[in-house]
């Protein structure tokens, strides 16, 4: 081996090890001295190459972890705001992140749990009011009928629920059917009417 190829070959030897690697180790590899190696890391600063190259990787790995906490912050606002209704993929496309890498979050950072904790408001209750005076109870028109069903609905696709959640949705699904049996009822009374005449 040609001296300078050799010393290109110690440097990278000692670079690669992250300078855990005796003088002697890579002399004996490269079959030179070891006073040799020796020279040739103090004259091209070997430690200082080191060095720069180890502080650099510390930047980029700060800016990478700056970067998936972004994501992270981001993929976890989309699954609150979806309410839990999306799935790992979708996020992960995104926020630029591989599902498996959401899966590790939604674990370590329980955003199940996270989510169950929030209040609902009112645009999420199944029994919220839509204007003033809406009454479950007194819902006889088929599109109220419809339109509350469907909020219903959309509660249910949820993976996880409180128990006040719960009790709320099986009121609201007590007072839906009440109000189906009423508007039935209307229907059969009208129909009864009109074959009376």
């Amino acid at each position: 081996m040609m001296k300078k190829e050799a010393r290109l070959q110690a440097e990278k030897m000692f670079l690669n090890a992250k300078g855990k690697i005796t003088n002697r180790e890579i002399a004996k590899t490269l079959n030179v001295n070891a006073l040799t190696v020796g020279r040739w890391k103090r004259e091209e600063e070997w430690d200082s190459i080191l060095k720069a190259r180890e502080q650099a990787a510390i930047k980029e790995d700060r800016a990478g972890s700056v970067r998936k906490k972004d994501a992270r912050d981001k993929a976890v606002r989309l699954y609150m705001d979806a309410g839990g209704n999306i799935t790992n993929k979708e996020l992960a496309i995104k926020v630029g992140v591989s599902p498996a890498t959401i899966s590790k979050w939604k674990e370590v950072d329980a955003w199940i749990s996270n989510i169950q904790l929030q209040p609902l408001t009112v645009q999420e209750s199944p029994v919220a009011q839509e204007e003033p005076g809406f009454d479950l109870n007194e819902m006889t028109s088929p599109e109220q009928i419809i339109r509350i069903n469907k909020k219903i609905d959309v509660f249910l696709a949820r993976e996880h629920l409180l128990a006040s959640e719960i009790l709320d949705l099986a009121d609201a699904k007590s007072a839906l059917l009440e109000s189906v049996e009423t508007y039935l009822a209307i229907v059969r009374d009208l129909t009864a009417m009109k074959l009376s005449r």
